[in-house]
């Protein structure tokens, strides 16, 4: 049997913009078992990909430089 799954976009999160998403914000994380994995924290337009970029950095990281691939070395 072919099964059908509707694709809902990702939107552009600057501001009010929300148009179709060009870019997807990923990080790296440990999990419960101390393997790394790849999550997904943000999305952006064209237009805005610079903005998102600084927009994440500062909630995720505020002043310091990332660091999280540190965590997931092995």
């Amino acid at each position: 049997m072919i099964d059908i799954e509707k694709l809902l976009p990702y939107l552009c999160k600057y501001d009010s913009c929300l148009q179709k998403a060009d870019y997807e914000f990923t990080d790296a994380k440990e999990d419960e078992k101390g393997k790394c994995e790849t999550i997904v924290i943000g999305h952006a337009c064209g237009n805005h990909v610079t903005e998102v970029h600084k927009l994440l950095k500062e909630i995720y990281y505020g002043n310091k430089k990332s660091d999280s691939n540190k965590w997931c070395m092995g």
